[in-house]
């Protein structure tokens, strides 16, 4: 995303319509991509106990209504059935804190976003404390990673 300097702000006036989203040419190859994949990663560290902005702003921009889900009376039917996602992520919280008293630390998107569009979470994979670990654990943190990608395949 950053290198494609995506821009995720939504953009509501007379020509950008919130029912229109779907029809916004910048997220037609993003749609392609969720389209076309079987499993889909999301990777990203938390911030203030949630997903980056961008991040944020790429799910409120590309999985829109129409594309990722409609509904059905009240009831949201995902239209991204099909699919897998893991989330992988790091934080600077210890481990217990986020235990006890966090809310988010990539559920909301697990739960909330990727559920109602159809996208089955099946891990969801976290770094605990990165400012306070040593070089060491974060090295056998990312070849836990790449041992698990490839059985993601």
């Amino acid at each position: 995303m950053y290198q494609d300097h995506f821009d995720p702000v939504l953009h509501f006036d007379r020509k950008h319509r919130r029912r229109n989203l779907i029809y916004d040419p910048e997220i037609q190859k993003y749609c392609e991509l969720i389209k076309w994949s079987e499993k889909i990663i999301f990777i990203f560290p938390i911030w203030w106990s949630g997903m980056p902005a961008i991040l944020k702003g790429f799910i409120d921009r590309v999985f829109v209504k129409n594309f990722a889900y409609y509904y059905q009376g009240l009831f949201p039917i995902g239209l991204l059935k099909g699919r897998t996602a893991w989330i992988v992520n790091t934080n600077d919280t210890p481990m217990i804190y986020v235990k006890l008293f966090q809310q988010d630390y990539g559920n909301v998107l697990k739960k909330q976003c990727l559920k109602m569009c159809g996208i089955k979470s099946i891990k969801h994979t976290s770094l605990y404390y990165m400012r306070g670990i040593s070089q060491q654990k974060r090295k056998r943190f990312l070849k836990r990673i790449a041992k698990i990608a490839e059985c993601f395949r």
